[in-house]
């Protein structure tokens, strides 16, 4: 505290010349975005892709339809509309020519305007930032720390290392947007160190042939992640059109706090005319369980944890290398094919603990993706074989006018393809045993916008124990409507039904479990200053072929309050009850920036928070947090380690951004 007290003071009487730190007040507004992204734990991965596009913001003059489409809430006819008022304007210079875009409502101009860079900005090459002694350099350092106010039973039966406190420290320097460099350390609670996690990289862009240079931490995203990509994205959604289609962004720094989903080496991209060449190397240690019997790799353990001797002697046992190119080429500016080759060799194999597995230790995987945008229709897809089988994804986008988009995408996963850094858009998310159909529509009117999916999947194989093929389908129906300004309805339907291994007759099998969400939001303005939203939910959970169901239902009520210029007060009350883990229910919570939280509610009780939130017109930005959950009708809450004797779980986060 005396150190956090020292540093305030100083900065407060600092004559240094800094700016107003935007990332710290746009990030704010994205609740909508995030709503239906994380569920259980925390998980900042997200957040820190969307602060990467607001640090990253793209050229508007210049992009293309397939780089407008990588944004946050932009899909094929929104990124169209704007391309077609750009040519017929000639450019777009300033806010007011981005509100008259025809099809581009000014709600959606004020969301995206974070992530684009209006006019025609000059692009100095690294050796002109070198040259002017890095007269603009940016610094972005942010310190956060959160802690359970409740003991949990690992830290009274003394079993952990470490206090319960968490730590998260980052630090970024950016030069003229040409050289950059970045790190990362955090302490989970229960660990001692504080560096137990550390992740850095430095970026030069523009020196010379060479278009970017990553030294250090990385991920690669390529295609539509069936071969490699990220930890993180975005799969379904209420945004049923722009969830769908992913771009991927090549090399990219990465400093985040997921512990063992990345790349640790080198990367180089050359760009010749219509040619991108990126080169990649890694060698990454990561946590792992390893059969002491083989010697075999049982897991990839990627939660992170160091806080006790049997978690410890998981750490870095395992070693991966991985050493690949892609090639890009771009025939048109809507019109690109990629191809992509990695080898990954890991230092052992991995145990056959399931037939959807690979031994390993090597894997060799090939990939074709495509992206063209014909007038009114963008098509996409990649093709991956891991020289076992192929995998592929194909999705068409098709703009019947301003106000109507429909899109189709088909995947097919087969059993035997696997791939160890794959993610990709399905139910599972895993590009592996899953075939499906994915259809949805965007039907903007004078009466509301509605959205609506429906998606089929199949699973070829359960298990290895049980080989049932199962299958399941869901539907989501979203509609919206501002009646007036400043207020505004939405209502959200979700379907879904699936198969579930269930013990039937003694014996295990496969039953289908039904399974239905109805949401009803009201946000309004009450005034300047205050904001409020109030949400009714109701979940009810069935069986096909009997009686017995079980349900939840919750009550929330947020409030907004601006006190000052730059003080935002944030407050939730939620009432909830379920009867059980399987009725449970989800409220993403706003919180400091970069943490994402979206508990489950189940059982019978409450959960509030409140929150504030302090920016200076200096960069600096403070912001604290209280959060309390309480069940009357319980004992203790959770179980094994993380067990509270009690029923009141609390806990209690403070964070400092600065940017100069």
């Amino acid at each position: 505290m005396k150190i956090f007290l020292f540093i305030s003071l100083f900065i407060l009487t600092s004559t240094v010349y800094t700016q107003v730190d935007t990332t710290y007040n746009q990030l704010e507004e994205l609740d909508d975005l995030l709503e239906d992204i994380t569920r259980d734990n925390e998980d900042s991965q997200i957040f820190d892709l969307i602060e990467y596009y607001i640090n990253n913001p793209i050229r508007l003059n210049t992009a293309s339809i397939r780089e407008l489409q990588n944004l946050p809430y932009l899909n094929f006819a929104s990124a169209s509309a704007i391309i077609r008022h750009r040519n017929l304007q000639g450019g777009i210079y300033s806010l007011d020519q981005m509100k008259s875009i025809d099809g581009v409502s000014e709600d959606l101009v004020q969301k995206i305007l974070p992530f684009l860079l209006l006019g025609d900005e000059n692009n100095i090459s690294f050796f002109e930032a070198v040259s002017q002694k890095f007269e603009n350099i940016k610094f972005r350092y942010r310190a956060r720390t959160q802690s359970d106010i409740q003991d949990r039973n690992a830290f009274l039966e003394n079993k952990y290392y470490g206090s319960k406190l968490k730590f998260y420290n980052r630090l970024q320097i950016d030069a003229y947007d040409k050289i950059e460099a970045g790190i990362i350390t955090e302490k989970d609670a229960g660990e001692n160190s504080y560096t137990d996690f550390y992740a850095y990289n430095l970026r030069i862009k523009d020196a010379a042939f060479i278009k970017e240079l990553i030294l250090g931490d990385f991920i690669f995203e390529f295609g539509q992640g069936l071969a490699l990509w990220g930890p993180y994205s975005f799969s379904k959604s209420s945004d049923v059109i722009g969830s769908v289609v992913r771009n991927g962004r090549g090399s990219i720094p990465y400093l985040s706090s997921d512990e063992n989903q990345f790349l640790r080496g080198a990367v180089v991209n050359f760009e010749v005319d219509n040619f991108s060449l990126t080169s990649f190397f890694s060698s990454h240690l990561l946590d792992a369980s390893v059969d002491t019997l083989t010697n075999k790799i049982n897991s990839i353990i990627i939660d992170g944890f160091h806080r006790y001797d049997n978690e410890e002697k998981h750490r870095d046992i395992v070693k991966e290398e991985v050493i690949g190119s892609a090639i890009n080429y771009s025939l048109t500016p809507d019109f690109k094919i990629g191809l992509l080759y990695y080898h990954s060799r890991f230092n052992r194999e991995f145990s056959i603990n399931s037939i959807l597995d690979e031994t390993g230790p090597n894997f060799n995987l090939v990939s074709l993706s495509y992206s063209a945008s014909l007038n009114k229709l963008f098509l996409s897809g990649e093709f991956a074989y891991n020289f076992s089988s192929v995998a592929s994804i194909n999705t068409t986008e098709l703009l019947i006018d301003k106000n109507i988009s429909l899109i189709f995408s088909l995947r097919n996963f087969p059993r035997n393809y696997h791939s160890p850094h794959g993610t990709s858009f399905g139910e599972k998310g895993t590009a592996q045993n899953e075939v499906g159909f994915y259809s949805g529509i965007s039907l903007k009117t004078a009466y509301g916008n509605f959205n609506f999916y429906y998606d089929q999947f199949r699973y070829p194989l359960y298990s290895s124990s049980y080989l049932f093929p199962s299958n399941g389908n869901d539907l989501l129906l979203y509609y919206t409507y501002k009646f007036q300004p400043g207020t505004e309805i939405r209502i959200r339907y979700k379907n879904e039904s699936k198969d579930v291994l269930e013990l039937i007759n003694s014996e295990n099998g496969l039953s289908k479990r039904k399974s239905e969400n109805i949401r009803g939001e009201i946000l309004y303005k009450v005034s300047k200053n205050i904001w409020m939203k109030t949400r009714i939910e109701y979940v009810k959970l069935s069986p096909t072929n009997e009686q017995d169901y079980e349900d939840g239902f919750l009550v929330s009520q947020d409030i907004k309050y601006s006190l000052l210029s730059r003080l935002v007060l944030y407050g939730r009350f939620t009432l909830f009850q379920s009867d059980s883990y399987n009725s449970r229910l989800y409220v993403y919570e706003n919180d400091l920036v970069g943490v994402m939280s979206n508990p489950a509610l189940y059982g019978e009780g409450m959960r509030w928070y409140c929150m504030a939130k302090y920016s200076t017109d200096f960069g600096l930005g403070l912001s604290i947090k209280y959060s309390e959950m309480y069940k009357p009708n319980e004992k203790t809450l959770g179980s094994g380690d993380s067990e509270i004797q009690g029923n009141i779980d609390n806990r209690i986060s403070l964070q400092l951004d600065f940017n100069f």
